[in-house]
């Protein structure tokens, strides 16, 4: 790791000095004001920032090991019979528990999404009842949809939190777009991400082209400055740091300085994440006024599914899903109806596919 330390009269100039020497992907370790001068003659204030860069690491090609010898398979002796015999099917580690022609439907319900919901008694009456493949996929995608309670309206601050690259700012500049160019609303960015500066920098460029303010928040000091700029938006943006978010101070100091009765604050979370780190992310966050799920990255994975298991799990509405890098494109109101077709499109069920629409 490639270790710097820059000095300047602004933090903004610090910024522009450490983008210079290390580049984008640099981040901030430490930043304070300090004292220049010669026995405290002429002093003046400063900032001093301390900023780090990964070194690439350099890749080996492995050496092929030698092709090991393996014995010859043994040929069985007639006193010693080869017996084959085909196992049922199993999913998920057990047998079937449905109809064959309901394969699909058990695949996903053995899918740690659902392990938890036990439908197969319904279902298996349901079909040999009616005889129907639709029927069954109707139950389910009733009960899917019935999780998925109807998003909130956003007050005037909307927060976003969240651990560091589960898209936290792209979703932030598409909202941006969502309510300037499809709501007609005047918008204000305040970003308090200072940590990487390829996030800001990526943040500003989205403004830029949108024509958008927005403020960068080193500190509490300037975030209450931002919020006092943008005091005539209809909307106001926020993006917040997301290196720290297992440290429980982190999570304490949302409850210290900001004020949620007029901030609507939505945990991001990716679709591509492994459940257990989704349950672990939920749990760092739970303690603070959520008042929505943002799920992003849809698009880069085969399967939706772990969103069904969160709602459940909150108990929280889905205000927005991402399926897409396009800006101001690919966002996904959190209706009931929309998710829940988007899933089951991902599953492949042919009447929820945009094939058989």
């Amino acid at each position: 790791m490639q270790i710097k330390k820059f000095t300047a009269k602004t933090m903004a100039d610090a910024m522009t000095k450490v983008k210079q020497e290390l580049g984008d992907e640099a981040v901030i370790l430490n930043s304070r004001q300090v004292k220049t001068g010669w026995f405290g003659l002429f002093s003046s204030k400063q900032v001093e920032v301390i900023a780090a860069l990964e070194k690439e690491q350099v890749v080996t090609k492995p050496r092929h090991p030698a092709p090991v010898r393996t014995a010859p398979t043994p040929t069985p002796t007639p006193s010693q019979p080869v017996i084959t015999q085909t196992p049922p099917r199993v999913i998920g580690g057990a047998a079937p528990r449905l109809h064959a022609s309901l394969q699909h439907v058990e695949s996903l319900l053995s899918t740690e999404s659902f392990a938890d919901e036990s439908w197969e008694e319904t279902l298996n009456e349901l079909y040999y009842t009616t005889k129907s493949v639709e029927e069954a996929e109707r139950f389910v995608y009733e009960q899917v949809k019935s999780s998925f309670t109807e998003p909130p309206e956003a007050k005037r601050y909307v927060m976003v939190v969240g651990p560091t690259g589960v898209g936290k700012t792209t979703t932030l500049a598409k909202l941006a777009a969502h309510f300037k160019l499809t709501e007609g609303k005047t918008v204000g960015l305040i970003t308090t991400d200072t940590y990487r500066i390829a996030a800001i920098e990526q943040l500003k460029t989205y403004a830029e082209i949108m024509s958008i303010p927005v403020e960068v928040a080193y500190d509490f000091h300037d975030f209450k400055r931002a919020k006092q700029l943008f005091a005539r938006k209809d909307i106001v943006l926020i993006d917040t740091a997301g290196r720290n978010f297992r440290d429980p101070a982190y999570v304490e100091q949302f409850h210290e300085h900001h004020d949620f009765t007029e901030t609507s604050l939505s945990l991001v979370l990716s679709l591509t994440s492994k459940m257990k780190d989704m349950d672990m992310i939920y749990s760092q966050f739970e303690s603070l006024p959520l008042s929505s799920l943002i799920f992003t990255k849809a698009d880069e994975t085969s399967d939706i599914h772990a969103m069904y298991r969160m709602v459940k799990k909150s108990g929280l509405p889905v205000a927005w899903m991402t399926d897409g890098q396009e800006v101001p494109d690919d966002l996904i109101r959190g209706h009931a109806d929309a998710l829940t077709k988007r899933l089951f499109e991902k599953e492949g069920w042919a009447r929820w596919t945009k094939q058989g629409v």
